[in-house]
């Protein structure tokens, strides 16, 4: 009976023939505290014929290391991912990212490792060098969510938002251990601004109490520096807790001021009603 059931499992694990699906998740955080040793954004697009591509940013103590590429999966679902990453990041940083990604696929969920090794050089000179070990990730295929339910506690949800942009885009929700307080909830997202710059950017916010329906409603407020000027950012996420996983929408918007006249230079949006669905 035992061998049946391995055997079960590995057919729901990968059907007979590759199919086409997307994942989101990764690794979730259990606060914000702690997701420069924890965070993992994950999204992964299969195809039919066997062939995927994969999109993964891995958090480090000193920054991330962002990598995307194409992977072959086996006829058993298993797969493997490596790539060295070389960008700059401007002010004569350079930033060497080599990631290892390894899993497996299912029908409606994946699963694996993940680690990442960063360094920094300025003009040459290396200025911050670190590993952020070893860690699992998962991502899902989000079903139908079904009727208001309780959150189920210390447990993460994987998904996908409903941003295009010819990429999918994951989103990762962590309830607390006592079932009533969402934790962390980390995406990527697509921003697109007045001037028309487009940027592909994540955010980890910290989470926000659950109420007695299953809903809740998540809000941050920040402010990042730059030498042109200062640019605040509002990010609203809110939903509600489902039989099978949790579903919401998110919206960041940002406002870039002079420093000097305090004249508005951007204004950067996700766009209206960008939804999301997660499972655990």
């Amino acid at each position: 009976m035992r061998t049946l059931g391995v055997a079960a499992l590995l057919v729901i694990a990968w059907p007979a023939t590759a199919h086409a699906a997307t994942y989101g998740g990764g690794t979730p955080a259990d606060s914000v505290r702690r997701g420069q040793r924890q965070l993992t954004l994950v999204a992964l697009r299969t195809s039919a014929n066997g062939q995927a591509r994969l999109w993964v940013k891995v958090a480090a103590r000193c920054g991330l290391a962002p990598a995307t590429g194409p992977v072959t999966v086996n006829s058993d679902g298993t797969f493997a991912f490596r790539r060295t990453v070389r960008d700059r990041l401007g002010n004569g940083v350079h930033r060497t990212a080599r990631v290892r990604l390894a899993g497996r696929v299912g029908v409606t969920s994946a699963n694996g490792t993940v680690s990442a090794r960063l360094t920094f050089r300025n003009r040459g000179r290396v200025t911050g060098k670190c590993p952020s070990g070893t860690r699992g990730w998962q991502a899902r295929v989000p079903a139908p969510l079904g009727a208001p339910s309780p959150a189920r506690p210390d447990v993460g949800y994987y998904g996908v938002t409903s941003q295009e942009g010819g990429r999918p885009w994951p989103v990762v929700l962590k309830v607390d251990a006592t079932g009533r307080r969402v934790a962390t909830v980390s995406f990527e997202y697509r921003h697109r601004c007045r001037s028309g710059r487009v940027y592909e950017l994540e955010n980890m916010t910290p989470g926000a109490a659950i109420a007695a329906d299953g809903s809740y409603d998540v809000s941050e407020r920040f402010t990042l520096h730059y030498a042109e000027g200062n640019e605040r950012y509002r990010v609203s996420v809110d939903g509600r807790f489902q039989a099978d996983g949790v579903t919401g929408e998110l919206k960041v918007v940002s406002v870039l001021r002079s420093r000097r006249t305090g004249r508005v230079i951007d204004r950067c949006t996700t766009g209206a009603n960008t939804s999301f669905a997660a499972a655990p």
